[in-house]
């Protein structure tokens, strides 16, 4: 499984990063250009359709797996039994395509907002969100733990939306989104792994592969942007793959370890949480931007931005190191899990809001 896994990641990395050069001229065409400003890092004038290229690479790996491995045969024992299992795969169509149709939408919404700027209603943007929530809700991909069905999927299109958006505002500095989206996906790859998941493993692998050949160019000082459009597919990727993927095993004896993908992804949800908070304490839009998130707040106590970012990586990683332990914990170990989590999220909190607001 691993030489699989390594197969798709690389070749998703490798056609992202081939990719991402050519959305340059299309971002041109378009005027998808994210020009400077007071609020921003980037000194020139930035093309911002780079999440295409994810997206693309993405969808294309992950089809051409889904329709092709089927129907090898390789004589090479090491691929053999991944590939065995792989014939199973349209077992599992309808919510492979729901998740891989919701995402999509994402990304055209996305994209037009990256076209059209303020001419595109907030309504229209966030009606688009509910919309690819629901189709992926309506593939069979959401929750099962709530005691009736409507509310199963009532919660499931409020994960997809809130983690959609959550990715959206946590791209404001350069590698962050896409970055904290790759440590993300490697802890629930490992879980996968764990727990058996061959599919859920490659689905990572190159979803994992496709934010690494973006990042490439992505890195401080980025070439190109991830864009509305790649923001919101990977906020809506992310959420989709979580639902997928199980988190309790036959060895805990308690309902605490759905809430891994929560602490896994507890970086973009508090900086969400604490925009908003912010923001509507204030009394403005909470759709308008500012220089309030987790990575200006680090900036501002006098770390540069890459570290700022890396920061941002790095808590990522410990949280989600973390949850892994979840799927096998027993009701002490997952409430000191969860008690550990929140202890961390609080000091995360306390360091970044005791300092002035960065204006």
């Amino acid at each position: 499984m691993g030489l699989l896994a390594l197969l798709v990641m690389t070749s998703s990395l490798v056609l992202c990063a081939v990719l991402v050069p050519a959305t340059a001229p299309l971002a041109q065409a378009l005027g998808a250009i994210d020009e400077p400003g007071h609020r921003k890092h980037h000194p020139r004038p930035t093309p911002r359709l780079g999440g295409v290229a994810v997206a693309v690479s993405f969808l294309v790996v992950v089809l051409a797996g889904f329709f092709l491995a089927p129907r090898l045969s390789i004589q090479w024992h090491l691929l053999e039994v991944p590939l065995a299992m792989l014939r199973e795969a349209p077992r599992v169509t309808s919510k492979l395509m729901a998740v891989l149709a919701g995402a999509t939408l994402c990304l055209l919404v996305g994209v037009l907002d990256d076209v059209l700027g303020p001419r595109l209603p907030v309504l229209a943007k966030l009606g688009g969100q509910f919309l690819a929530a629901g189709v992926v809700a309506g593939g069979d991909v959401r929750v099962s733990f709530m005691p009736y069905e409507w509310m199963n999927v009532a919660l499931t299109v409020l994960w997809l939306v809130g983690v959609t958006n959550a990715f959206n505002l946590l791209d404001n500095m350069d590698g962050l989104a896409a970055g904290v989206a790759f440590v993300a996906s490697l802890v629930f790859l490992l879980n996968a792994w764990l727990l058996g998941e061959l599919f859920i493993v490659l689905l990572l692998a190159a979803f994992m592969g496709s934010l690494a050949g973006f990042l490439v160019h992505n890195a401080p000082p980025a070439r190109v942007f991830l864009g509305d459009g790649g923001s919101l597919f990977i906020g809506c990727a992310m959420g989709s793959l979580t639902l997928l993927e199980r988190y309790v095993s036959g060895a805990s004896s308690s309902l605490f370890p759905i809430l891994m993908p929560v602490v896994v992804l507890a970086v973009p949800l508090i900086d969400t949480f604490m925009v908003v908070f912010v923001r509507l304490k204030q009394r403005r839009p909470i759709y308008v931007g500012d220089r309030l998130h987790l990575s200006h707040r680090l900036v501002a106590h006098g770390l540069s931005p890459r570290a700022a970012v890396g920061f941002l990586y790095l808590a990522t990683f410990f949280f989600g190191l973390g949850a892994v332990t979840l799927a096998h914990a027993d009701m002490k170990v997952s409430v000191l899990v969860l008690v550990q989590s929140l202890g961390a999220v609080g000091l995360m909190l306390w360091l970044v809001f005791n300092r002035k607001e960065p204006s």
